[in-house]
């Protein structure tokens, strides 16, 4: 049930009209785009900073819990040290009390017991003798009746401090869950906050590589600021490779439990993969080089497939094979490498998000820049052909 609803949101996403419009026209929409990157920034580290602060909140009553808990440990261990004693001491007062009566010769049934008290001499020795027992026998009863309430009074705090201990666990386990949960929102947000950091070093590169273009707030970027030669249609920008991972939704490679939307394509090739020659879909221009945390290095070219505007956006690469920004390509010229194994982190590299090597392409209309890419997506698919099909099927 959870596909079909998956899929069939899916395609209504496909159905809906691409809104192209949001794109920067002019040098001052750049700019603009800057003013809101930052202040997005700004909003996020205001809520980083009162997640941590709750995290520390949950961090200091979980220690206080860690410390009753101890504490109550301990209580039970003496509680159960004091029983051990006092049930040794019963014992004990039993055996005295025994020994007083084998003494006294009243230990052995109730003949002797009527012997020792008739053989009285007188009446008063008579009356001695027998409060003599009654006194023992009271004193005996006394003591074990105060030891075994002693043991009772134990034994009921031993199981009311367990079960003190129970809710203080599931006070703690109520607390690890709320500071799992808080932990995990701090690492998505620190994980957002270096996205935007990187959106916002690109923004300003962008900006930089159009103001040294003589480009003033009311210019058009692509009119008066960048040419971009017209192709007529898409190529594969590899000349062999496989599709490791299609367009749409699909299971987070870098979190197996989570349902993640892709919004492009990977392209994989025979081993070794890396540094397969990547080039471009269209001829078009440069528009950008920039490198994340999360998608290591990545450039933007724009193009212009009879009169309609794109822009491919490559992923994971190893080089720009010596281009730069403004550089007119064409179909057929290597214009980067294929990365993504040697860059990951888990490699040692400064990529976050690739488990291997392999090109990452999204297709956008419009001339975008890295601010509102996302915002006109299309599957790669849909202007490129790909082999289809099973696995084996997708190798070209």
């Amino acid at each position: 049930m959870k596909k079909i609803l998956i899929i069939i949101v899916s395609l209504l996403i496909l159905l809906l009209p691409l809104k192209t419009n949001a794109a920067a026209r002019t040098y001052g929409d750049l700019l603009d785009e800057l003013d809101r990157l930052e202040r997005q920034k700004q909003k996020q580290d205001t809520e980083k900073q009162i997640s941590e602060a709750e995290y520390n909140k949950v961090v200091g009553e979980m220690q206080a819990i860690e410390a009753k808990v101890a504490d109550l440990n301990n209580q039970i261990i003496t509680a159960s040290n004091k029983i051990e004693e006092l049930e040794k001491t019963i014992q004990e007062k039993k055996e005295e009390t025994d020994n007083i009566l084998v003494f006294l010769q009243l230990s052995n049934g109730e003949k002797s017991y009527l012997e020792y008290i008739f053989k009285a001499t007188s009446f008063t020795d008579f009356i001695h003798r027998i409060s003599v027992v009654e006194q023992l026998s009271k004193y005996n009863k006394e003591q074990i009746n105060e030891m075994k309430s002693l043991i009772k009074q134990n034994n009921e705090l031993k199981d009311k401090l367990a079960k003190d201990i129970e809710s203080e666990q599931k006070n703690r386990d109520t607390l690890q869950e709320k500071m799992f949960e808080l932990g995990s929102r701090i690492d998505e947000l620190e994980e957002d906050s270096v996205s935007i950091e990187d959106l916002i070093k690109s923004q300003k590169q962008l900006i930089e590589f159009y103001r040294q273009k003589g480009c003033s707030n009311s210019y058009d970027l692509l009119s008066t600021c960048m040419a971009i030669p017209t192709s007529t249609g898409f190529k594969r920008p590899t000349e062999t490779g496989i599709i490791t991972s299609t367009y749409g939704y699909r299971k987070n490679p870098l979190y197996p439990s989570s349902i993640s939307f892709h919004n492009g394509v990977d392209i994989g090739n025979k081993s070794p993969a890396e540094g397969t020659p990547i080039y471009p879909v269209a001829s078009g221009t440069v528009a950008l080089q920039t490198q994340w945390g999360c998608g290591g290095k990545v450039m933007f070219i724009y193009h212009n497939i009879n009169g309609v505007k794109y822009t491919s956006v490559m992923m994971h690469l190893l080089d720009y094979n010596g281009l730069e920004e403004g550089d007119v390509v064409s179909e057929g010229e290597v214009v980067a490498h294929m990365g993504g194994y040697s860059t990951a982190r888990k490699n040692g590299g400064y990529d976050s998000c690739t488990t291997g090597a392999h090109l990452h392409l999204t297709i956008s209309r419009g001339h975008v820049t890295i601010a509102n890419y996302k915002a006109s997506v299309i599957d790669p698919g849909s202007v490129i052909y790909f082999p289809g099909g099973w696995w084996s099927s997708r190798v070209w």
